[in-house]
């Protein structure tokens, strides 16, 4: 009898080590099988703020909201990454899901164009791009749908300008050798059945529609749509002899149903409007609804950036669920080497009960001291 029981007893406590055995080893298994956590996002600030070049600064949104309001700041050291520049002018920055592209020199391109840069936010590498095609004069204009870069050349007859995709893609190398890379960024031409209406230095607005593959993009005079899912051919709409209610891109925010952007008469207001029809055309553009909130600072007599950056002194982010971000840089004087003040408001929209378009109760600004070097750029932001 007492055997049995010494017996049970020492079963028992080997089923209890198993047991216990088994918890820890499902414990250190845990993180394995667990979901992987989604990435933090952040907003990314492109400057041309020290003597060799251009920077890029992480900027955590939380960080923006939880401190109290006022003053003046200094960015965040040491920046995510610098850039050498042979030349004090003008770089141009364009993003496409995690990865942000970088145009060195934008005012050379083709053959004399030195290959862009490739920054990874996601895991903070350098890497050197494609060329920049010919007569694609800024890459900062480039508009991106899906896992793609479109971006229109200029050139003086619009009939001869022709539209460039960047996107990830097998090597297109000739007797590829087991050392050379599987697949690179690359600039491949769209096909179109008919010559573009227009060249792209005349594009002033473009949105995404919410089908995700068609861009809308305006004119100073009329507007068009363009489908990049046709079996790889691109197909051009007219619209109508009416223009979207933006400067500069414009974002669909589903709570509103609508696209939010800058107004493009109103410097610094935001306004909304409807998604248009991809298939029909229409004599008049879509209702436009403007915050009359006066979120940004600058002022009529402040000194003004070079006159061909056509506005992009001031530039929206838009960082889903309704929030947006306000980027204003402000020089302090007509000589650029006295520097600027950015101002960065984030905030949220909605309607009221009557329909009108308001900010929500939340609301952020920060503004920072930056050192600038050239009055061909004022600065590039995005939400990565």
């Amino acid at each position: 009898m007492g055997g049995r029981l010494e017996e049970r007893s020492s079963l028992s406590a080997s089923s209890s080590k198993r047991r216990r055995r088994r918890r820890r080893d499902d414990d250190y298994a845990k993180p394995m099988t667990r979901r992987p956590r989604r990435r933090k996002q952040h907003l990314y600030l492109a400057l041309d703020d020290w003597n060799g070049g251009y920077s890029i600064h992480k900027l955590d949104v939380d960080d923006i909201l939880e401190q109290e309001p006022g003053g003046e700041h200094k960015l965040p050291e040491p920046a995510a990454v610098r850039i050498a520049s042979p030349v004090r002018g003008p770089m141009a920055f364009a993003a496409l899901g995690t990865n942000m592209f970088i145009s060195t020199n934008s005012r050379s391109y083709g053959e004399r164009a030195p290959p862009t840069l490739v920054y990874d936010t996601e895991t903070s590498a350098l890497a050197a791009g494609p060329r920049v095609p010919d007569n694609l004069c800024d890459l900062g204009d480039a508009m991106a749908v899906g896992e793609a870069l479109y971006a229109l050349t200029t050139v003086p007859y619009p009939e001869y300008s022709s539209l460039h995709a960047l996107s990830w893609a097998p090597t297109a190398i000739p007797d590829h050798e087991p050392w050379d890379p599987a697949m690179e960024w690359s600039w491949n031409t769209v096909p179109l059945p008919l010559p573009l209406p227009y060249k792209g230095i005349d594009i002033i607005t473009y949105a995404l529609h919410p089908d995700g593959r068609t861009i809308f993009m305006s004119t100073g005079f009329s507007s068009y749509s363009f489908d990049t899912s046709s079996n790889g051919v691109g197909v051009w709409k007219e619209l109508g002899d009416w223009v979207l209610p933006f400067r500069g891109p414009a974002f669909f925010d589903a709570e509103l149903d609508a696209w939010v952007g800058l107004h493009r008469m109103y410097s610094g207001y935001v306004c909304c409007c409807p998604v248009a029809s991809r298939s029909t055309t229409a004599t008049r553009p879509p209702e436009c609804r403007m915050l009359m909130e006066k979120l940004f600072r600058r002022k009529e007599e402040d000194p003004k950036h070079w006159p061909l950056l056509r506005g992009k002194e001031t530039s929206l982010i838009y960082m889903g669920n309704s929030r947006f971000a306000l980027f204003e840089n402000i020089l302090h004087s007509e000589h650029v080497n006295h520097g600027s003040l950015l101002h960065i408001t984030l905030f949220g929209l909605k309607y009221d009960h009557k329909g009108e378009l308001r900010t929500k109760v939340q609301r952020a600004t920060r503004s920072y001291e930056v050192s600038k070097n050239t009055p061909m750029f004022s600065h590039a932001a995005f939400w990565m």
